[in-house]
């Protein structure tokens, strides 16, 4: 069985539905953010497979109307 690979792929399409600009969502990924204590979702995500699980579902709630 495999295991799906979270992609940021997957995780602009909804940030483009929310914020709806390329370099909007640019900014997204390199600034700091409360969520991750601080630092950017960009060294979250690439810091390892649960970072990238936490990203992912903050993106989703985020999404969902929990901001």
């Amino acid at each position: 069985m495999s295991e799906h690979i979270i992609t940021k792929i997957e995780i602009n399409r909804y940030l483009q539905a929310m914020l709806g600009r390329a370099d909007m969502i640019d900014w997204w990924w390199h600034s700091s953010n409360k969520a991750f204590d601080g630092k950017t979702p960009n060294a979250v995500y690439l810091a390892d497979e649960e970072g990238r699980k936490r990203v992912y579902q903050y993106v989703l709630s985020c999404s969902d109307g929990q901001w």
